[in-house]
């Protein structure tokens, strides 16, 4: 019996909430990437929201030029879309 309960609790319990909000999660950072530049899309793509990636690894795996991701980023982040983290690190921000 006591099986059943803690089966029960798992489907009920916090952990199935993340899951829940998942999808909205996903459609709203796909209706975020179709409004973007070209860059932009390059960007937000690579960008996650729990590991920051610095500018340096930006510019390099986007193949953008420094001056194109540090406009881009800068429009990004004045959106609202990303966030600027201690030591020139970016990463996305949950909507």
């Amino acid at each position: 019996m006591s099986r059943r309960c803690h089966r029960g609790a798992a489907h009920t319990g916090p952990r199935a909430l993340p899951q829940l909000e998942q999808p909205a999660a996903e459609q709203r950072n796909l209706l975020v990437a179709a409004s973007l530049t070209s860059s932009g899309q390059k960007i937000y793509a690579l960008l996650s929201f729990d590991d920051p990636r610095p500018i340096d690894d930006i510019v390099e795996r986007t193949g953008l030029n420094s001056c194109d991701v540090l406009a881009t980023l800068f429009d990004l982040e004045m959106k609202g879309f990303v966030r600027q983290l201690p030591g020139k690190q970016f990463s996305k921000i949950m909507l």
